[in-house]
């Protein structure tokens, strides 16, 4: 008697489990697939959020504007490494690299002083004046990988004016930004261009202006 009440009993309590716990588990079901669409719909409208800032960061900055300025920030510093090592190199030896070797230079440019004007389209990177490059590094005046930045080397021009004993390093800025900077004025060889706020390209013109430094 006693067995057959108590076997009743297990059995109504596992029909009750048992349709609590279906309802608990369709329930749980439930609350996940609902958490998970308001994941993905949270997600979409930070995507769309993000897109559209985008747009705007692209619409108010020039991807290229930008690229260019830091081509030119890069030639320049080049530029003042350059010159910076030929100094160094003269309060070593007393003179510049393309000086004779009896001079205490390392005959350099078939030892003759850099002219950008007498040769408008020898760049540093250019035989015969990228051999003082190599007598720069050589003289650990310039850092080895110096002469392999080829695409920055091959915009610098240098010219050496024996009557100031002055080396100017010039080159021709990309950006719009740094063609109009102030000390965008010169000609390749470090010469004052006349007019330069109306002749420069920067400013409409039809001069090629040069960034130079002394």
């Amino acid at each position: 008697m006693h067995s057959l009440s108590a076997l009743r009993l297990n059995n109504f309590l596992k029909q009750k489990y048992a349709k609590v716990f279906g309802l608990f588990s369709k329930r749980k079901g439930y609350s996940s697939a609902k958490t998970k669409g308001f994941t993905l719909i949270e997600l979409l409208v930070v995507i769309g959020i993000l897109g559209i800032l985008a747009a705007a960061l692209i619409a108010t900055i020039d991807p290229f504007e930008q690229l260019k300025k830091a081509n030119d920030s890069n030639i320049k510093n080049a530029v003042v490494e350059y010159l910076n090592a030929n100094v160094r190199y003269y309060t070593t030896h007393n003179t510049f690299p393309w000086d004779t070797v009896v001079n205490g230079g390392a005959a350099c440019n078939g030892s003759a002083a850099p002219d950008a004007a007498a040769n408008p389209n020898i760049s540093i990177n250019d035989s015969p004046l990228s051999t003082c490059t190599t007598a720069l590094v050589s003289e650990k005046e310039l850092k080895t990988g110096f002469g392999n930045a080829t695409n920055v080397l091959k915009e610098i021009y240098i010219t050496f004016d024996a009557t100031t004993n002055t080396l100017t390093g010039c080159f021709r800025p990309q950006s719009t930004s740094q063609r109009k900077a102030p000390d965008t004025k010169y000609t390749k060889d470090g010469a004052d261009v006349a007019s330069p706020t109306t002749a420069c390209e920067g400013y409409g013109g039809v001069t090629q202006c040069y960034w130079c430094t002394k």
